[in-house]
Parts: structure tokens; C-alpha cells; sequence
């Protein structure tokens, strides 16, 4: 499961930490599932999506859409 985050008027993604609620705005233009290192625990949130970035399913799947 991959959890899809709202994109502001700016093109930006407005992410949220599932375990304290802490928000960023993200500058990412392909995709709006992202997933960052919160500062509350240290750990990536929200965790489903983890495999998407830090397992490279997020660069394979740019990289074959690009072929």
C-alpha cells in the first residue's frame, strides 16, 4: 500500500508524520507518495512507504518508465 499525499498550489507535496503529525512540504514533481525521516523517533513515516523510496521500487519504476 502506498499512501498518496496532497499537492499545495505550488507544486509541492504536503507530507505528514503518521506518528506525531509533524508536516513538511515536499518538492517532488513525479510522484505524490513520499516518505521522509521524521524527527520525532528517527524512523521513516509513514512506513508503507519506505519500500518505495528506500528500496528503490520509486527508481526502477522512473527508470522503466522512461525506456
Amino acid at each position: 500500500m502506498l499512501i498518496f499525499y496532497p499537492r499545495l498550489s505550488n507544486e509541492n507535496v504536503l507530507w505528514s508524520c503518521d506518528n506525531c503529525n509533524d508536516t513538511a512540504e515536499v518538492s517532488c514533481t513525479d510522484t505524490n507518495a513520499v516518505a521522509l525521516v521524521c524527527m520525532c523517533d528517527r524512523q521513516v513515516h509513514p512506513e508503507c512507504n519506505r519500500k518505495w523510496y528506500y528500496e528503490g521500487l520509486y527508481w526502477n519504476y522512473k527508470r522503466n518508465r522512461n525506456i
